[in-house]
């Protein structure tokens, strides 16, 4: 059985990744989760869980913790940012995975100046 599909928008500091995430995430059929793999916090940075996922059960089961996040609301196509510091294990899967879309963001340096 092919689980509910689900999307990462790939990032970095400055790409617009805040603005397209709250965008997606007002769409009906969306749910986004912030940062959800971030090492330093989990959804975002005032928040000690996500789904009732701690950082430490995140890191102890990324995968599973993928799985939650796609199940979490049905009828909803989940969401979150991922950037190069994050779990590289989550990453990997969802570039390697077929129910998976990428949104991949980048900015070039010269239009920060």
């Amino acid at each position: 059985m092919t689980e509910r599909p689900y999307f990462v928008i790939l990032g970095a500091m400055r790409t617009g990744s805040n603005l397209l995430e709250r965008t997606l995430d007002g769409l009906d059929d969306t749910a986004c989760y912030g940062e959800a793999f971030n090492p330093a916090f989990v959804g975002g940075p005032k928040k000690k869980d996500l789904l009732g996922w701690t950082a430490v059960e995140r890191d102890a089961d990324p995968l599973g913790f993928l799985a939650a996040l796609r199940a979490a609301e049905p009828g909803k196509i989940a969401g979150f940012r991922i950037f190069d510091r994050h779990d590289r294990s989550v990453m990997a899967h969802a570039l390697a995975d077929s129910d998976c879309a990428r949104i991949v963001l980048a900015r070039d340096p010269l239009d920060s100046y």
